[in-house]
């Protein structure tokens, strides 16, 4: 097994993490980033759309002074780390840069920070998560983004200098900041840089390795972590696709993860819509049974407090996998492709069938067995009662419609020989 492999299949393993989209952009509850008014010349034909309407959007020079009221003062790492744990999460990212500029950790390259002087916060609170994260044995992750809309070298005609300010920014976090899990650069610009989608023709524009001496930049980074997993946003493909507000598609052969707001924008927001636990089981089984990841975005507000109505949904969640996250962490999705009907996980010889929409016909989900031979009776984990039968090469399993919970009825089957397909 290559490293490569090695780093993806621990990566994998995790299945389920946290997102934190967190800087001074909280302290005015407008998208991170994306609410500054500004050049942003890397984004091309993307309308304002829900998340930047002209109504939110916030002068340069007045955002860029939002740190001096950031003050972070209720945030505690520990604490916010035992509740991801409870919550089911196995790893967790913060937004150490994201387009704005804004760094969240101590950097020698830049005054723009959350230690600056007049920062109340100043305190390096990616320290502090990673501290946290690697004492409480929670994997952790770093979000950095290549575009900065405040830099004043970012694509201009000095932008070689940008690049190496770049550069030796993610070279701190990666000498100083301990064992990092996972790495999230967004590059904004490629065939899947945007919603995780491929762009029409006309509409491509390449990622190009060159804008950020991708091949160096990753090179060194393998040498100072050479575990950590990279995503593909940095113009080379690396370890994993970043699917982005929507759940990947079925690929249990290529690693990916898949990152959805529990709320309406990724950041903070004073009149947050929450998308309820129901909806977020969904994602986490659809990627799973995909073969990717799931992370559940959340915005902390200014004093570092995740709100309480996206706590709940994350309590529901953890409970959830209380119960039946043995069907999730550490499987791969198959053998059965996910369909409209669910998907399947497996870890040995043992399969998972999720089944989130029962079939209407004789309440009877009919599976091909690929010449696979059960080693005994399927047993249903959620409540109700499961037959089954076999007819020649079919698995026939019926559960009366009235027994499904509206979200995942999970049916264990152990195999002799596992069913093959493809």
């Amino acid at each position: 097994m290559t490293d490569t492999s090695k780093r993806a299949e621990r990566f994998m393993d995790r299945r389920y993490g946290l997102f934190l989209h967190w800087n001074p952009s909280s302290v005015i509850g407008h998208e991170i980033s994306w609410s500054r008014e500004g050049p942003k010349r890397e984004i091309f034909n993307k309308s304002r759309g829900h998340d930047v309407s002209p109504r939110i959007c916030v002068p340069a020079a007045l955002y860029d002074t939002l740190y001096r009221h950031f003050d972070a003062d209720r945030f505690d790492a520990p604490a916010l780390v035992a509740k991801a744990k409870r919550w089911g999460h196995r790893y967790i990212y913060l937004t150490t840069k994201h387009h704005d500029g804004f760094a969240m950790f101590d950097t020698a390259q830049s005054d723009y920070k959350v230690t600056a002087p007049d920062c109340p916060a100043g305190r390096d609170l990616t320290r502090e998560l990673a501290e946290a994260c690697q004492a409480a044995g929670m994997g952790f992750g770093i979000y950095h983004s290549q575009p900065d809309w405040y830099h004043p070298d970012y694509r201009t005609e000095n932008h070689d200098r940008y690049v190496d300010y770049l550069h030796a920014m993610v070279e701190e976090l990666c000498t100083g900041y301990g064992p990092i899990d996972a790495w999230w650069f967004d590059g904004l610009a490629g065939d899947s840089q945007v919603m995780g989608r491929p762009a029409p023709a006309p509409f491509e524009r390449p990622a190009d390795p060159a804008l950020w001496r991708a091949e160096e930049l990753i090179a060194k980074m393998r040498a100072w972590q050479p575990d950590m997993a990279i995503n593909e946003r940095c113009a080379l493909p690396c370890d994993f696709d970043t699917p982005e507000q929507r759940v990947g598609d079925y690929r249990p052969d290529r690693p990916w993860e898949s990152t959805i707001t529990l709320g309406a924008q990724w950041a903070y927001s004073f009149d947050e819509r929450v998308k309820p636990a129901e909806e977020v089981l969904g994602y986490l089984i659809g990627a799973a049974t995909g073969g990717g990841n799931f992370v559940v975005n959340v915005g902390p507000d200014r004093h570092g407090l995740i709100p309480p109505e996206q706590e709940r949904v994350l309590d529901r969640v953890g409970r959830w996998l209380d119960r039946y996250g043995h069907t999730i962490y550490g499987t791969r999705a198959g053998p059965w492709p996910r369909w409209l009907w669910g998907g399947c996980t497996h870890r040995g010889n043992i399969v998972w069938a999720h089944v989130t929409r029962w079939p209407e016909l004789d309440d009877t989900l009919r599976l091909p067995l690929g010449g696979g031979v059960l080693a005994a009776p399927p047993k249903l984990l959620t409540p109700g009662h499961l037959t089954h039968r076999v007819e020649g090469d079919t698995l026939l399993l019926t559960l009366p419609l009235e027994d499904h919970d509206g979200i995942d009825a999970i049916v264990e089957m152990t195999f002799d020989v596992m069913p093959r397909f493809g």
